[in-house]
């Protein structure tokens, strides 16, 4: 495991840290969770998985260490809030050839 450390006194001059036990030493950590972790398959949010990040990062700052959260989840929900305009902007006819199309494909994957 391998993460990156904003602290220099851990020995390594690329500043990061490769056990547990020096993790536990940081004040401050950055938590990167990307569009898989934050959205579920559909592109909505997947709140269980952010209501648990939540929790860990609750328990991170009442353990003293300053949390600073990153997330490109946007990417997938911006493509399903995409989705569902592109929707908005069809004709009926057009609605109904997408709907017939995809009910012929069954339940594999098609964009």
């Amino acid at each position: 495991m391998m993460l990156k450390m904003q602290a220099t006194d851990f020995g390594n001059s690329r500043n990061e840290c490769r056990s547990r036990a020096a993790l536990r030493m940081a004040r401050r950590v950055v938590i990167k969770a990307g569009t898989s972790v934050v959205a579920n398959d559909d592109g909505s949010p997947s709140l269980t998985r952010l209501g648990a990040i939540v929790e860990q990062i609750a328990a991170l700052n009442q353990a003293g260490v300053e949390v600073i959260f990153v997330s490109s989840g946007a990417v997938g929900m911006g493509k399903n809030l995409l989705r569902k305009q592109a929707r908005l902007n069809m004709s009926f006819k057009d609605l109904h050839k997408s709907d017939s199309h995809h009910a012929h494909l069954g339940s594999g994957l098609h964009a």
